[in-house]
């Protein structure tokens, strides 16, 4: 039996499968397949093709980092057709009982191969429980706390703080337990990334090029920007979050300023999408990255270059159009503002009664499952409506008491990451404050898929905090 398991192991198919997997090129073959399938709305093939190439990942490789590309494409498969979200489509397609049945088994094989390889690295004594796995499971603590002693606390609130909970516990644990980081799973990292950028502009472009009602007299209409996955905010994530990985790929290539130049497609897509968190965290996002790029980057002639070539196409184009360029921004922030009060697109309300539940129940919140006024319900199903701002959302569903538990896992990501400052961790870093910046203005570290990838984000940062463990090459 050892020697049939032996040759299996090192037979040539498996071997292709390794080299497959843990190619840099392989988010390019899945982003490949996830545009393919959106597209031709194989939705069910898409889930296959993920959920099997995990388990493989799991059951073939020594390191599972590339499972962070999968990961990845987890958020931007659902297509148009078939999504379920209630603000695109709403269709009934995931769960029809022959396709319902079909997703069962299939992640059930990948959850499966997936809890094998934490048994395996557990036997190998790979698994070492930080300061930072408590500080997440005492955050973890306070979500399920959330409304304690609340008279309106509801079942609901403990599925939802449970669901959240075993996510980013769940997912910061597995990935701390599995990867093994080199520089080179790094740009792997990095590489897949780059591959979602790449669907990202390619979709975007897509609904410019064939949406009828997209402009209406002469101004963009933002809200027919939708995805199979998510609407134009759920976009601004995942492509602000594509630029420090490009840039950490223009830093360290031979013609590094060619994907420099891509970072500025990257930039234009941010804009385009019509968000303004987007907008905001592009803002910040690539002005940090291109000071990086010049002080630290090769090609500093070149990279500048690009960037002063870039700067002048764009001022004598804002000067072309500039009326269509003031028309956009003008419709972009039009309800900042209104009648002279701050509105923040309906934002500043739904803020103001976060803080009002945090002054009714100071100590331990409401729970999570909160009427804000602005809506009818409390939520949709098991998810409940957030308020769009992380700090009044801890306030607001835990209390002070969780407010201050999640300054500390703050303050220990930021301990963290200056233990050992390398380009490698740097870019991982700013992919978690993208997410931290546009969880001040929307709801993603309490959306399920967000969480996953901070989750990982933050796993990796902590594995490779030690100074003394140089990375591998």
């Amino acid at each position: 039996m050892n020697s049939v398991i032996h040759k299996i192991k090192n037979g040539g198919a498996v071997k292709f499968l390794k080299m497959l997997l843990s190619s840099k090129y392989f988010p390019f073959f899945t982003a490949y397949a996830m545009v393919m399938c959106y597209y031709l709305s194989l939705d069910i093939v898409a889930i296959y093709f993920l959920a099997l190439t995990s388990a493989l990942i799991f059951l073939l490789l020594d390191d599972v980092t590339p499972i962070i590309s999968n990961l990845l494409f987890v958020n931007v498969f659902s297509s148009l057709k078939n999504t379920p979200l209630l603000l695109v489509n709403n269709s009934d397609y995931y769960f029809r009982p022959e396709i319902l049945s079909q997703i069962i088994v299939v992640v059930g094989i990948m959850v499966i191969c997936g809890g094998y390889r934490v048994v395996v690295c557990g036997l190998k004594k790979q698994i070492n429980l930080t300061p930072m796995f408590f500080g997440i499971g005492l955050l973890c603590v306070t979500f399920l706390l959330g409304g304690a002693f609340y008279e309106n606390y509801t079942n609901k609130n403990v599925v939802f703080a449970l669901l959240l909970s075993a996510t980013l516990l769940g997912m910061f644990f597995v990935i701390s337990a599995c990867i093994n980081p080199t520089k080179e799973s790094f740009e792997k990292i990095a590489y897949a990334f780059v591959a979602l950028s790449v669907l990202l502009i390619i979709e975007l472009a897509v609904i410019y090029a064939t949406t009828e009602n997209l402009f209406i007299d002469g101004k963009i209409n933002r809200s027919v920007i939708k995805f199979g996955w998510g609407v134009y905010n759920t976009y601004a994530v995942w492509i602000v979050m594509c630029i420090p990985p490009v840039f950490y790929l223009a830093a360290r290539k031979k013609f590094g300023y060619l994907l420099t130049a891509y970072s500025l497609l990257i930039l234009v897509a941010s804009v385009l999408c019509c968000s303004r968190q987007a907008m905001v965290g592009a803002a910040i996002i690539y002005p940090v990255c291109t000071v990086i790029l010049l002080v630290t980057g090769k090609n500093k002639l070149a990279n500048g270059a690009v960037f002063i070539t870039a700067a002048v196409a764009a001022c004598i184009l804002a000067i072309i159009f500039r009326e269509k360029v003031l028309s956009f921004f003008k419709e972009i922030l039009a309800n900042i503002v209104v009648d002279g009060e701050l509105n923040g697109s309906g934002r500043w309300a739904i803020w103001n009664e976060a803080i009002n539940l945090f002054k009714k129940r100071p100590v331990f919140g409401s729970g999570f499952f909160l009427s804000y006024g602005v809506w009818e319900n409390e939520g949709n199903g098991i998810f409940p409506h957030l308020c769009h701002n992380t700090i009044l959302q801890m306030l607001a569903s835990c209390g002070i008491i969780g407010l201050a538990v999640y300054i500390l896992h703050r303050v220990q990501t930021v301990i963290c990451f200056f233990k050992n400052v390398n380009a490698e961790r740097t870019f991982i870093a700013l992919n978690v404050l993208v997410i931290l910046i546009l969880s001040l203005l929307d709801t993603q570290i309490f959306n399920i898929l967000p969480t996953i990838i901070y989750a990982c984000m933050l796993a990796i940062l902590d594995k490779t905090s030690e100074k003394p463990k140089k990375l591998n090459t």
